[in-house]
């Protein structure tokens, strides 16, 4: 059961943001434009040698928020910029 700190398919809210954010800053907020997932790990602080679980894009793939245009890389969808623009509006940035 969800407890609201935890979005349903496991990734925390902290990890989500900075997932997106990473996204957002990396193609410069366009929907559909592919970033590599080494270049995700780099701008959210995770190296080559980082022993946590690998990043699970597709779960984000799940709610629509990204897309994965070719092998190894990863984009913003319409909702996903959409979601972005909502939590800087919410959180006043």
């Amino acid at each position: 059961m969800c407890d609201g700190r935890v979005r349903p398919w496991g990734m925390s809210r902290r990890d989500l943001a900075h997932v997106m954010t990473a996204l957002h800053d990396l193609t410069g907020g366009r929907a559909g434009a592919p970033v590599d997932i080494a270049a995700i790990d780099d701008a959210i602080g995770r190296s080559r040698r980082d022993m946590r679980t690998p990043l699970n894009l597709a779960d984000l793939a799940a709610d629509g928020l990204v897309a994965s245009p070719s092998e190894g890389t990863w984009a913003l969808t319409d909702d996903g910029v959409a979601w972005i623009r909502r939590d800087r509006e919410l959180s006043g940035r």
